[in-house]
């Protein structure tokens, strides 16, 4: 396999690039800076499959009519602790800012709220509707439904999206302790990257044509039919994502592609919810000690590590280093923040 050319990039000059492709694909300004810095920050933490790659599919997205590049988020409050979202058929992360003062003022006069929102699209890390909850001393829980292309555990076609979720709880003395997963084996940017880079997958992540567990990309992306994580475990909480997604929210189910097929779409209007909770009314003064506590049993553990922190020694590497970036890749959105 040859090495491919790269060119190393500032963060800030990989923000300047995705705002240029943003707006030349026909998004605001607003929601451009906010996207824009979702990309920047994928860089620069991890994984970099949700980073510039990204970019021709939000493009796509709005040049084929699918998704507003100018939506205006409703929020509203139905409860004392509930906030439910219209995200006016644009990105979730837009609504999800919008509201996020409100849920923080919620959760900490109830203890716990949620938000919910539907008619939006999501591409990237839930991460970051989580941690600035985090970071203003809440904990976290955001999910959302996706594109159906995970196969249930002994079945033959998919039902459930990839299904990401992510957890955010404050760290007294350091950053959040922040993760993000999808409940498929593997992110399906992860297999289009190595599918771009030319390399097998470290373990079988979906089915092949002949309905045989694959590490190939290239056959599993033909498919577009991948493994939970965990098997059963992992179908499972790719039904709970489904059920407070799309069910709770009003989104659309993973299955339910047809609008996205006739814009050639890679997703779907799906639902999500974050939920926010306040420790401090939960009765527990010591909470931060426990946090503290379960850190450092995991720490020193041999290999372990606290779930989320390779980002902050990747996120301390791109700020000093910048990131490399594939030639091609920037050719490509190069040509799409310059369109004829």
């Amino acid at each position: 396999m040859t090495t491919a050319s790269t060119k190393t990039l500032s963060l800030a000059e990989v923000r300047a690039l995705a705002k240029s492709v943003l707006v030349s694909a026909g998004m605001d300004a607003a929601g451009s800076d906010l996207i824009a810095e979702i990309v920047t920050c994928s860089e620069r933490d991890g994984p970099r499959s949700h980073g510039l790659r990204m970019l021709p599919v939000y493009a796509q997205s709005f040049t084929s009519g699918y998704a507003n590049g100018a939506a205006v988020p409703k929020i509203e409050k139905i409860a004392p602790g509930v906030l439910r979202g219209d995200g006016g058929n644009g990105y979730y992360q837009i609504a999800a800012a919008a509201a996020r003062q409100e849920l923080i003022a919620l959760a900490r006069e109830n203890g716990i709220a949620a938000f919910t929102c539907a008619n939006c699209h999501h591409l990237g890390g839930l991460r970051f509707d989580t941690e600035p909850l985090a970071e203003a001393g809440l904990v976290a829980l955001a999910v959302i439904n996706s594109l159906s292309m995970v196969v249930p555990q002994g079945g033959v076609r998919p039902v459930f999206g990839t299904n990401p979720m992510s957890f955010a709880c404050p760290r007294e003395g350091g950053a959040p302790v922040v993760w993000d997963q999808a409940a498929s084996m593997v992110a399906l940017m992860d297999i289009r990257m190595a599918a771009a880079e030319g390399h097998e997958l470290p373990r079988p992540a979906g089915l092949d044509p002949a309905g045989n567990p694959s590490t190939d990309p290239e056959a599993i992306l033909e498919t577009r039919s991948l493994l939970p994580f965990g098997e059963h475990k992992g179908a499972a909480i790719a039904f709970m994502i489904e059920v407070l997604g799309a069910a709770l929210a009003g989104g659309t189910l993973s299955v339910d592609n047809q609008e996205r097929e006739t814009f050639g779409a890679l997703n779907i209007k799906g639902g999500a919810t974050l939920i926010a909770i306040d420790p401090e009314r939960f009765g527990n003064a010591a909470f931060g000690d426990y946090v503290t506590r379960i850190c450092a049993e995991i720490e020193g553990n041999g290999a372990a590590r606290v779930p989320g922190d390779g980002r902050l020694k990747k996120r301390a590497a791109a700020e000093a280093d910048g990131v490399a970036v594939s030639t091609e890749l920037l050719a490509q959105l190069d040509a799409l923040a310059s369109p004829a």
